[in-house]
């Protein structure tokens, strides 16, 4: 049973180190979220689509993926929303760039202000915007 703890133990403090690198390297797909999320809002019809569901979702999906193990649940919570919002729709009109770009938005906000776990009430106040969408 201790060795099963002493793993643990080590586990935890190979992930707390990790942690303390996240906001510099969350930062990559970040710009990469961001960058996709520009070229989808400068062209339209399957171009634009096509930028959404490759590029930015799967940006947007490995952020989710990775946030909460960090400590960043919104921003697993918001790049879950992000990624769900984008499965809705079959088209991105200007309504859904606008409310794309409110998820874009928060997640830059939240790595920014380095908003971990439920981020108080900045936190709240995100998610409730993009779960109003």
């Amino acid at each position: 049973m201790t060795d099963i703890l002493n793993d643990y133990e080590k586990a935890m403090a190979v992930l707390d180190d990790l942690a303390k690198d996240y906001l510099v390297w969350v930062q990559t797909d970040l710009e990469n979220l961001e960058k996709a999320f520009l070229q989808a809002q400068q062209t339209s019809g399957e171009q634009r689509k096509s930028l959404i569901r490759e590029n930015l979702f799967r940006t947007a999906h490995d952020m989710k993926g990775q946030g909460a193990t960090f400590g960043y649940d919104l921003v697993t919570d918001i790049g879950n929303h992000l990624c769900r919002y984008i499965e809705r729709f079959d088209d991105f009109d200007e309504k859904q760039m606008n409310e794309i770009k409110i998820h874009v938005e928060a997640l830059r906000q939240i790595i920014d202000e380095a908003l971990i776990h439920d981020g108080g009430e900045k936190g709240a106040f995100l998610k409730q915007k993009v779960e109003a969408l």
